[in-house]
Protein backbone atom coordinates (compact mmCIF):
# COMPACT_ATOMS: atom_id res chain seq x y z
CA UNK A 1 0.00 0.00 0.00
CA UNK A 2 1.22 3.12 -0.90
CA UNK A 3 2.10 5.70 1.94
CA UNK A 4 4.21 9.12 1.84
CA UNK A 5 5.72 7.52 5.02
CA UNK A 6 7.60 4.78 2.78
CA UNK A 7 8.50 7.54 0.52
CA UNK A 8 11.11 9.16 3.60
CA UNK A 9 11.72 5.25 4.65
CA UNK A 10 13.29 4.79 1.52
CA UNK A 11 15.33 7.71 1.07
CA UNK A 12 16.56 6.86 4.48
CA UNK A 13 17.81 3.78 3.83
CA UNK A 14 19.75 4.47 0.31
CA UNK A 15 21.59 7.02 2.05
CA UNK A 16 25.51 6.48 1.62
CA UNK A 17 27.51 5.77 4.26
CA UNK A 18 29.01 8.35 6.65
CA UNK A 19 32.88 8.87 4.93
CA UNK A 20 35.70 8.06 7.04
CA UNK A 21 38.42 6.12 6.99
CA UNK A 22 38.12 2.16 6.19
CA UNK A 23 41.10 -0.22 7.13
CA UNK A 24 40.81 -3.58 5.03
CA UNK A 25 42.52 -6.44 6.36
CA UNK A 26 43.38 -9.39 4.36
CA UNK A 27 44.35 -12.40 5.94
CA UNK A 28 48.30 -13.82 4.90
CA UNK A 29 48.01 -17.02 6.73
CA UNK A 30 51.48 -19.21 6.42
CA UNK A 31 52.63 -17.89 3.47
CA UNK A 32 54.86 -21.10 3.65
CA UNK A 33 52.54 -23.41 2.76
CA UNK A 34 51.13 -21.72 -0.59
CA UNK A 35 52.33 -23.95 -3.78
CA UNK A 36 53.00 -21.15 -6.27
CA UNK A 37 56.18 -20.56 -9.11
CA UNK A 38 58.41 -19.65 -5.92
CA UNK A 39 57.82 -23.45 -3.95
CA UNK A 40 56.30 -25.97 -6.50
CA UNK A 41 59.77 -27.63 -6.15
CA UNK A 42 59.25 -27.28 -2.12
CA UNK A 43 58.46 -30.48 -0.85
CA UNK A 44 54.87 -31.19 0.93
CA UNK A 45 55.24 -34.62 2.89
CA UNK A 46 56.19 -34.89 5.80
CA UNK A 47 57.50 -38.08 6.22
CA UNK A 48 57.37 -40.55 9.12
CA UNK A 49 60.69 -41.49 10.97
CA UNK A 50 60.28 -44.94 9.47
CA UNK A 51 59.91 -43.58 6.39
CA UNK A 52 63.61 -41.75 7.01
CA UNK A 53 65.49 -44.61 7.69
CA UNK A 54 63.97 -46.54 5.28
CA UNK A 55 64.63 -44.93 1.97
CA UNK A 56 67.63 -42.53 3.18
CA UNK A 57 69.65 -44.16 6.21
CA UNK A 58 71.94 -46.14 3.78
CA UNK A 59 73.17 -43.71 1.28
CA UNK A 60 73.44 -41.02 4.47
CA UNK A 61 75.43 -42.97 6.10
CA UNK A 62 77.49 -43.93 2.99
CA UNK A 63 78.37 -40.50 2.27
CA UNK A 64 78.78 -39.40 5.45
CA UNK A 65 81.96 -41.90 5.98
CA UNK A 66 82.98 -40.23 2.74
CA UNK A 67 83.67 -36.91 3.93
CA UNK A 68 85.20 -37.65 6.79
CA UNK A 69 87.44 -39.53 5.07
CA UNK A 70 88.11 -36.53 2.33
CA UNK A 71 87.20 -34.04 4.04
CA UNK A 72 89.56 -31.99 6.93
CA UNK A 73 86.38 -30.17 8.75
CA UNK A 74 84.90 -33.59 9.22
CA UNK A 75 87.95 -34.82 10.79
CA UNK A 76 88.45 -31.75 13.04
CA UNK A 77 84.33 -31.82 14.39
CA UNK A 78 84.71 -35.63 15.40
CA UNK A 79 88.02 -34.19 17.10
CA UNK A 80 86.29 -31.57 19.10
CA UNK A 81 83.55 -33.55 19.45
CA UNK A 82 85.91 -36.32 21.68
CA UNK A 83 88.33 -34.15 23.10
CA UNK A 84 85.59 -31.68 24.50
CA UNK A 85 82.64 -34.29 25.45
CA UNK A 86 84.87 -36.85 26.62
CA UNK A 87 88.29 -35.49 27.20
CA UNK A 88 91.41 -36.86 28.40
CA UNK A 89 90.17 -37.95 31.19
CA UNK A 90 87.05 -39.37 30.63
CA UNK A 91 83.97 -38.93 33.00
CA UNK A 92 85.23 -39.25 36.33
CA UNK A 93 83.32 -41.37 39.26
CA UNK A 94 82.68 -39.53 42.90
CA UNK A 95 81.72 -42.85 45.37
CA UNK A 96 79.01 -40.91 48.11
CA UNK A 97 78.40 -43.76 49.96
CA UNK A 98 77.60 -42.82 53.51
CA UNK A 99 77.21 -44.90 56.73
CA UNK A 100 74.26 -44.55 59.24
CA UNK A 101 75.25 -41.51 60.53
CA UNK A 102 75.08 -39.75 57.53
CA UNK A 103 78.83 -39.39 57.20
CA UNK A 104 80.71 -40.36 53.79
CA UNK A 105 82.16 -44.47 54.20
CA UNK A 106 86.05 -43.17 53.30
CA UNK A 107 87.21 -46.74 53.18
CA UNK A 108 84.38 -48.19 51.01
CA UNK A 109 84.56 -44.79 48.48
CA UNK A 110 88.42 -45.25 48.30
CA UNK A 111 87.93 -48.70 47.42
CA UNK A 112 85.04 -48.19 45.07
CA UNK A 113 86.70 -45.48 43.06
CA UNK A 114 89.82 -47.84 42.86
CA UNK A 115 88.22 -50.60 41.19
CA UNK A 116 86.24 -48.79 38.67
CA UNK A 117 89.69 -46.85 37.95
CA UNK A 118 91.67 -50.30 37.58
CA UNK A 119 88.59 -51.67 35.81
CA UNK A 120 89.10 -49.03 32.84
CA UNK A 121 92.27 -50.60 31.55
CA UNK A 122 92.32 -52.22 28.37
CA UNK A 123 92.81 -55.39 29.05
CA UNK A 124 89.96 -55.27 31.49
CA UNK A 125 87.04 -53.48 29.97
CA UNK A 126 87.80 -54.71 26.30
CA UNK A 127 86.78 -57.77 24.67
CA UNK A 128 89.41 -57.43 22.25
CA UNK A 129 91.93 -56.06 24.84
CA UNK A 130 92.95 -52.56 22.86
CA UNK A 131 91.91 -49.89 24.28
CA UNK A 132 90.85 -48.56 27.80
CA UNK A 133 87.26 -47.04 28.45
CA UNK A 134 88.34 -43.67 27.71
CA UNK A 135 89.11 -44.47 24.28
CA UNK A 136 86.52 -46.40 24.09
CA UNK A 137 83.83 -43.93 25.01
CA UNK A 138 85.42 -41.54 22.39
CA UNK A 139 85.28 -44.30 19.60
CA UNK A 140 81.80 -44.77 20.72
CA UNK A 141 80.76 -41.33 20.13
CA UNK A 142 82.63 -40.73 16.41
CA UNK A 143 80.75 -43.48 15.73
CA UNK A 144 77.49 -42.10 16.63
CA UNK A 145 77.93 -39.25 15.03
CA UNK A 146 79.88 -40.38 11.71
CA UNK A 147 76.71 -43.08 11.20
CA UNK A 148 74.23 -41.65 13.55
CA UNK A 149 74.46 -44.29 15.85
CA UNK A 150 76.75 -46.95 18.19
CA UNK A 151 76.22 -50.61 19.61
CA UNK A 152 78.00 -51.39 22.73
CA UNK A 153 77.57 -55.05 23.79
CA UNK A 154 77.71 -55.76 27.57
CA UNK A 155 79.50 -58.82 27.77
CA UNK A 156 79.96 -60.74 31.10
CA UNK A 157 81.77 -64.13 32.12
CA UNK A 158 84.55 -65.80 30.38
CA UNK A 159 84.15 -64.52 27.40
CA UNK A 160 84.66 -61.15 28.79
CA UNK A 161 88.30 -61.48 30.03
CA UNK A 162 89.59 -61.35 33.28
CA UNK A 163 87.57 -58.90 35.26
CA UNK A 164 84.34 -61.20 33.30
CA UNK A 165 82.59 -57.77 32.49
CA UNK A 166 83.45 -56.02 29.42
CA UNK A 167 82.27 -54.13 26.26
CA UNK A 168 82.51 -54.70 22.71
CA UNK A 169 81.61 -52.28 20.14
CA UNK A 170 79.42 -53.27 17.43
CA UNK A 171 79.61 -51.66 13.86
CA UNK A 172 76.32 -50.61 13.29
CA UNK A 173 76.31 -51.81 10.05
CA UNK A 174 75.87 -55.30 11.03
CA UNK A 175 72.29 -54.23 12.54
CA UNK A 176 70.42 -55.16 9.56
CA UNK A 177 68.17 -52.40 8.10
CA UNK A 178 66.46 -54.52 5.82
CA UNK A 179 65.01 -57.24 8.33
CA UNK A 180 61.49 -55.59 8.75
CA UNK A 181 58.88 -58.17 10.14
CA UNK A 182 55.52 -56.27 8.73
CA UNK A 183 53.08 -58.62 10.52
CA UNK A 184 52.31 -58.01 13.99
CA UNK A 185 52.59 -60.43 16.08
CA UNK A 186 49.77 -61.76 18.46
CA UNK A 187 51.89 -60.44 21.81
CA UNK A 188 52.07 -57.53 19.65
CA UNK A 189 55.65 -57.65 18.99
CA UNK A 190 57.13 -56.28 15.60
CA UNK A 191 60.64 -56.12 14.03
CA UNK A 192 61.62 -53.01 12.53
CA UNK A 193 65.63 -52.53 10.98
CA UNK A 194 66.89 -55.42 12.62
CA UNK A 195 64.95 -54.72 15.92
CA UNK A 196 62.29 -56.10 17.51
CA UNK A 197 60.51 -54.21 19.42
CA UNK A 198 56.84 -54.73 21.88
CA UNK A 199 53.71 -53.30 21.82
CA UNK A 200 55.02 -49.74 23.15
CA UNK A 201 58.29 -49.78 21.11
CA UNK A 202 60.45 -50.60 23.55
CA UNK A 203 63.51 -52.84 21.96
CA UNK A 204 63.73 -56.51 22.96
CA UNK A 205 66.11 -58.08 20.70
CA UNK A 206 68.63 -57.03 18.26
CA UNK A 207 69.23 -59.19 14.98
CA UNK A 208 73.06 -58.34 14.12
CA UNK A 209 74.79 -59.92 11.28
CA UNK A 210 77.43 -62.63 11.11
CA UNK A 211 81.08 -61.39 9.60
CA UNK A 212 82.40 -63.40 6.15
CA UNK A 213 86.28 -63.17 6.62
CA UNK A 214 85.93 -64.11 3.04
CA UNK A 215 84.47 -60.66 2.15
CA UNK A 216 86.87 -58.54 3.76
CA UNK A 217 84.53 -58.48 6.81
CA UNK A 218 81.35 -57.88 4.42
CA UNK A 219 78.28 -58.64 6.48
CA UNK A 220 75.38 -61.23 5.39
CA UNK A 221 72.27 -62.33 6.53
CA UNK A 222 70.86 -64.83 8.51
CA UNK A 223 71.90 -66.96 10.67
CA UNK A 224 71.95 -63.87 13.08
CA UNK A 225 73.51 -63.41 16.05
CA UNK A 226 70.28 -62.72 18.33
CA UNK A 227 71.42 -60.43 21.68
CA UNK A 228 68.80 -59.31 24.30
CA UNK A 229 68.15 -56.09 24.66
CA UNK A 230 69.38 -55.79 27.89
CA UNK A 231 72.76 -56.17 26.62
CA UNK A 232 73.03 -53.76 24.26
CA UNK A 233 73.15 -49.98 24.59
CA UNK A 234 71.92 -48.42 21.45
CA UNK A 235 73.13 -44.93 21.52
CA UNK A 236 72.03 -42.61 18.80
CA UNK A 237 70.12 -39.16 19.35
CA UNK A 238 66.47 -39.08 18.40
CA UNK A 239 65.68 -36.39 15.73
CA UNK A 240 61.99 -37.82 15.56
CA UNK A 241 59.14 -39.03 17.71
CA UNK A 242 59.70 -43.09 17.35
CA UNK A 243 62.62 -43.10 15.62
CA UNK A 244 64.14 -46.48 15.78
CA UNK A 245 67.55 -46.05 13.96
CA UNK A 246 70.02 -42.55 14.34
CA UNK A 247 71.10 -40.59 11.47
CA UNK A 248 74.31 -39.04 10.72
CA UNK A 249 75.29 -36.12 12.69
CA UNK A 250 76.71 -34.31 9.38
CA UNK A 251 73.43 -35.14 7.41
CA UNK A 252 71.94 -31.63 6.97
CA UNK A 253 75.82 -29.97 5.78
CA UNK A 254 76.58 -32.82 3.56
CA UNK A 255 75.24 -31.01 0.43
CA UNK A 256 77.35 -27.74 1.86
CA UNK A 257 80.30 -30.19 2.25
CA UNK A 258 80.56 -31.67 -0.83
CA UNK A 259 79.81 -28.44 -2.31
CA UNK A 260 82.73 -26.97 -0.93
CA UNK A 261 85.13 -30.27 -1.61
CA UNK A 262 84.16 -29.28 -5.54
CA UNK A 263 84.77 -25.54 -5.80
CA UNK A 264 87.78 -26.34 -4.05
CA UNK A 265 89.06 -28.52 -6.27
CA UNK A 266 87.90 -26.56 -9.03
CA UNK A 267 90.26 -23.42 -7.70
CA UNK A 268 93.24 -25.51 -7.31
CA UNK A 269 92.75 -26.47 -10.59
CA UNK A 270 92.13 -23.53 -12.34
CA UNK A 271 95.21 -22.05 -9.87
CA UNK A 272 97.54 -24.81 -10.92
CA UNK A 273 96.62 -23.41 -14.88
CA UNK A 274 97.15 -19.88 -13.91
CA UNK A 275 100.40 -20.21 -12.65
CA UNK A 276 101.73 -22.51 -15.50
CA UNK A 277 102.17 -18.90 -17.63
CA UNK A 278 100.52 -20.30 -21.13
CA UNK A 279 100.15 -18.56 -23.97
CA UNK A 280 98.69 -18.81 -27.57
CA UNK A 281 101.19 -18.12 -31.03
CA UNK A 282 98.45 -16.02 -33.27
CA UNK A 283 98.68 -15.31 -36.73
CA UNK A 284 97.07 -12.39 -38.08
CA UNK A 285 97.56 -13.13 -42.06
CA UNK A 286 94.37 -15.52 -43.08
CA UNK A 287 96.44 -17.26 -45.72
CA UNK A 288 99.31 -18.59 -43.90
CA UNK A 289 97.40 -22.20 -42.50
CA UNK A 290 97.00 -24.13 -45.45
CA UNK A 291 95.29 -27.26 -44.27
CA UNK A 292 97.30 -29.14 -47.32
CA UNK A 293 100.69 -28.22 -46.07
CA UNK A 294 101.77 -29.56 -42.84
CA UNK A 295 101.83 -27.10 -40.47
CA UNK A 296 104.52 -27.09 -37.91
CA UNK A 297 104.26 -25.75 -34.42
CA UNK A 298 106.05 -22.61 -33.34
CA UNK A 299 107.42 -23.42 -29.73
CA UNK A 300 109.38 -20.69 -28.32
CA UNK A 301 111.46 -22.23 -25.11
CA UNK A 302 111.81 -19.35 -22.47
CA UNK A 303 114.65 -18.38 -20.21
CA UNK A 304 115.44 -15.80 -18.11
CA UNK A 305 116.76 -12.45 -19.56
CA UNK A 306 116.21 -13.82 -23.32
CA UNK A 307 114.23 -12.59 -26.16
CA UNK A 308 112.76 -14.75 -29.01
CA UNK A 309 112.17 -13.39 -32.46
CA UNK A 310 108.98 -14.63 -33.96
CA UNK A 311 108.44 -14.89 -37.76
CA UNK A 312 106.80 -12.01 -40.06
CA UNK A 313 103.07 -11.64 -38.79
CA UNK A 314 103.03 -13.50 -35.62
CA UNK A 315 102.24 -12.49 -32.06
CA UNK A 316 102.19 -13.42 -28.78
CA UNK A 317 98.98 -13.85 -27.03
CA UNK A 318 99.47 -14.64 -23.08
CA UNK A 319 96.59 -16.57 -21.10
CA UNK A 320 96.12 -15.50 -18.01
CA UNK A 321 93.23 -17.31 -15.90
CA UNK A 322 93.81 -14.68 -13.05
CA UNK A 323 92.94 -17.39 -10.06
CA UNK A 324 92.17 -17.65 -7.31
CA UNK A 325 90.61 -14.06 -6.56
CA UNK A 326 89.03 -12.26 -3.92
CA UNK A 327 85.85 -14.04 -4.32
CA UNK A 328 87.12 -17.61 -3.19
CA UNK A 329 87.41 -16.26 0.24
CA UNK A 330 83.88 -15.07 0.84
CA UNK A 331 82.43 -17.65 -0.49
CA UNK A 332 84.56 -20.45 1.41
CA UNK A 333 83.70 -18.66 4.75
CA UNK A 334 80.04 -18.55 3.86
CA UNK A 335 79.95 -21.99 3.55
CA UNK A 336 81.65 -22.95 6.16
CA UNK A 337 79.60 -20.81 8.38
CA UNK A 338 76.87 -22.96 7.54
CA UNK A 339 78.31 -25.91 8.08
CA UNK A 340 79.79 -24.73 11.63
CA UNK A 341 75.71 -23.84 12.10
CA UNK A 342 74.31 -27.21 11.74
CA UNK A 343 76.89 -29.20 13.36
CA UNK A 344 75.80 -26.65 16.48
CA UNK A 345 79.75 -25.56 16.88
CA UNK A 346 81.33 -22.14 16.68
CA UNK A 347 82.98 -21.07 12.95
CA UNK A 348 86.78 -20.48 14.47
CA UNK A 349 86.74 -23.49 16.40
CA UNK A 350 85.76 -25.76 13.60
CA UNK A 351 87.93 -23.47 10.94
CA UNK A 352 90.93 -22.16 13.16
CA UNK A 353 90.46 -18.57 11.66
CA UNK A 354 90.32 -15.93 14.10
CA UNK A 355 90.98 -13.17 11.55
CA UNK A 356 87.83 -11.12 12.34
CA UNK A 357 87.00 -12.03 15.46
CA UNK A 358 87.40 -10.24 18.93
CA UNK A 359 87.54 -10.73 22.07
CA UNK A 360 84.11 -10.35 23.18
CA UNK A 361 82.66 -12.41 20.04
CA UNK A 362 85.03 -15.62 20.54
CA UNK A 363 83.80 -15.17 24.25
CA UNK A 364 81.02 -15.56 23.27
CA UNK A 365 81.02 -18.27 20.54
CA UNK A 366 83.29 -20.27 22.96
CA UNK A 367 80.84 -20.31 26.26
CA UNK A 368 77.84 -20.88 23.33
CA UNK A 369 79.73 -23.98 21.96
CA UNK A 370 80.37 -25.36 25.69
CA UNK A 371 76.79 -25.37 26.50
CA UNK A 372 76.38 -27.85 23.67
CA UNK A 373 78.98 -29.65 24.99
CA UNK A 374 77.77 -30.18 27.74
CA UNK A 375 74.57 -31.09 26.75
CA UNK A 376 76.26 -33.93 24.96
CA UNK A 377 78.35 -34.62 27.92
CA UNK A 378 75.26 -35.22 30.17
CA UNK A 379 73.21 -37.48 27.23
CA UNK A 380 76.79 -39.52 27.27
CA UNK A 381 76.69 -40.10 30.62
CA UNK A 382 73.62 -41.04 30.70
CA UNK A 383 72.88 -43.30 28.25
CA UNK A 384 76.40 -44.82 28.40
CA UNK A 385 78.53 -44.05 31.36
CA UNK A 386 75.80 -44.82 34.35
CA UNK A 387 74.43 -47.38 32.54
CA UNK A 388 77.80 -48.88 32.46
CA UNK A 389 78.79 -48.57 36.15
CA UNK A 390 75.63 -49.89 37.33
CA UNK A 391 76.18 -53.32 35.68
CA UNK A 392 79.56 -53.44 36.36
CA UNK A 393 78.77 -52.37 39.69
CA UNK A 394 76.03 -55.05 40.34
CA UNK A 395 78.83 -57.91 38.69
CA UNK A 396 81.90 -56.76 40.37
CA UNK A 397 79.84 -57.10 43.91
CA UNK A 398 78.52 -60.80 43.44
CA UNK A 399 82.08 -61.76 42.09
CA UNK A 400 83.72 -60.15 44.70
CA UNK A 401 85.64 -57.79 42.39
CA UNK A 402 86.10 -54.60 44.83
CA UNK A 403 88.62 -55.23 47.54
CA UNK A 404 87.83 -53.30 50.53
CA UNK A 405 90.80 -53.83 53.32
CA UNK A 406 90.99 -57.27 54.34
CA UNK A 407 87.83 -57.59 52.79
CA UNK A 408 84.94 -57.28 49.90
CA UNK A 409 82.58 -54.67 49.40
CA UNK A 410 79.26 -56.88 50.31
CA UNK A 411 76.83 -57.13 47.73
CA UNK A 412 73.29 -56.74 49.72
CA UNK A 413 74.63 -53.32 50.36
CA UNK A 414 74.42 -52.02 46.60
CA UNK A 415 71.77 -49.66 47.11
CA UNK A 416 74.37 -47.60 49.58
CA UNK A 417 77.15 -48.30 46.58
CA UNK A 418 74.93 -46.73 43.83
CA UNK A 419 75.16 -43.60 45.72
CA UNK A 420 77.49 -41.53 42.88
CA UNK A 421 78.21 -38.13 41.29
CA UNK A 422 80.17 -38.27 38.11
CA UNK A 423 83.12 -34.94 37.04
CA UNK A 424 83.11 -34.14 33.39
CA UNK A 425 85.80 -32.15 31.24
CA UNK A 426 85.45 -28.64 31.59
CA UNK A 427 87.57 -25.84 30.11
CA UNK A 428 89.79 -23.19 31.26
CA UNK A 429 87.80 -19.87 31.94
CA UNK A 430 88.15 -17.27 28.97
CA UNK A 431 89.20 -14.29 30.85
CA UNK A 432 90.61 -15.67 33.58
CA UNK A 433 90.82 -12.63 36.55
CA UNK A 434 87.52 -11.84 35.56
CA UNK A 435 85.80 -15.51 35.86
CA UNK A 436 88.03 -16.00 38.94
CA UNK A 437 86.93 -12.61 40.49
CA UNK A 438 83.22 -13.52 39.77
CA UNK A 439 83.58 -17.17 41.50
CA UNK A 440 85.43 -15.37 44.38
CA UNK A 441 82.35 -12.69 44.75
CA UNK A 442 79.83 -15.71 44.45
CA UNK A 443 81.47 -17.76 47.39
CA UNK A 444 81.71 -15.04 49.32
CA UNK A 445 77.93 -14.09 49.01
CA UNK A 446 77.24 -17.88 49.41
CA UNK A 447 75.85 -17.84 46.04
CA UNK A 448 77.93 -20.75 45.26
CA UNK A 449 80.37 -23.63 46.66
CA UNK A 450 83.90 -24.16 46.47
CA UNK A 451 82.77 -27.50 45.49
CA UNK A 452 80.86 -26.27 42.41
CA UNK A 453 83.85 -23.82 41.60
CA UNK A 454 86.61 -26.88 41.25
CA UNK A 455 83.80 -28.95 39.78
CA UNK A 456 83.67 -26.33 37.12
CA UNK A 457 87.31 -26.73 36.16
CA UNK A 458 86.33 -30.79 36.20
CA UNK A 459 88.16 -31.35 38.93
CA UNK A 460 87.35 -33.72 42.49
CA UNK A 461 87.08 -31.42 45.46
CA UNK A 462 87.65 -33.55 47.90
CA UNK A 463 91.18 -34.78 45.41
CA UNK A 464 91.82 -30.47 46.00
CA UNK A 465 91.15 -30.68 49.55
CA UNK A 466 93.25 -33.59 50.24
CA UNK A 467 96.39 -32.06 47.96
CA UNK A 468 96.21 -28.41 49.55
CA UNK A 469 96.52 -30.63 53.16
CA UNK A 470 99.57 -32.85 51.69
CA UNK A 471 101.13 -29.88 50.16
CA UNK A 472 100.85 -27.33 53.59
CA UNK A 473 102.00 -30.50 55.45
CA UNK A 474 105.11 -31.22 53.36
CA UNK A 475 106.30 -27.03 53.44
CA UNK A 476 105.42 -27.50 57.34
CA UNK A 477 107.69 -30.28 57.38
CA UNK A 478 110.41 -28.52 55.29
CA UNK A 479 110.12 -25.39 57.50
CA UNK A 480 108.77 -23.47 54.95
CA UNK A 481 105.60 -22.49 56.38
CA UNK A 482 105.35 -21.56 60.33
CA UNK A 483 103.05 -23.69 62.51
CA UNK A 484 99.84 -21.84 61.78
CA UNK A 485 100.23 -20.74 58.43
CA UNK A 486 98.20 -21.86 55.30
CA UNK A 487 98.55 -21.48 51.56
CA UNK A 488 96.10 -19.43 50.15
CA UNK A 489 93.93 -18.46 53.29
CA UNK A 490 90.51 -18.87 52.24
CA UNK A 491 88.99 -16.37 54.43
CA UNK A 492 88.22 -16.15 58.19
CA UNK A 493 86.00 -19.10 58.62
CA UNK A 494 87.85 -21.47 60.38
CA UNK A 495 85.43 -24.30 58.83
CA UNK A 496 87.03 -23.71 55.31
CA UNK A 497 90.45 -22.99 55.93
CA UNK A 498 92.99 -25.73 54.85
CA UNK A 499 94.37 -25.92 58.04
CA UNK A 500 92.07 -27.40 60.60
Amino acid sequence: MFSIFNIFKNKKNNQAPAKGHYVVIKPKAYEAAKVNRLTWSWNTYKYTADQIIYKFLKVLVARSCNEYMNDPHAVKFLSLLENNVIGDKGISLQAQAKDQNGELDQKANEAHEKAWKEWQKAKYCDVKQQQNFIGLCKLAIKTCAREGECLIRIVKGRNAGAWGFALQLIDPRRLDIDKNDVSIQPNGNFIRFGIEFNSYGKPLKYYIKRYDDDLLNQTYGEPYDVIPADEIIHLFLPQFIDQKRGIPWFAPVLMHMNMLNGFEVAAVEHARAGACQMGFITNSDPEAYDEDENNEDIDIEASPASFQQLPAGYDVKKFDPNYPNGEFDVFNKAILRDIAAGLCTGYAELTGDLTSVNFSSLRHGVIETREVWKGLQEWFKSLVTERVHEEWLKYSLLASKIKCGNGYLKPERIDKYKEVTWTMRRWMWVDPVKDVNSATISVQNGFRSRSDVIREQGRDPDEVWEEIQKENDTLRAKGILVKDEVINDVGNNSEEQTDK
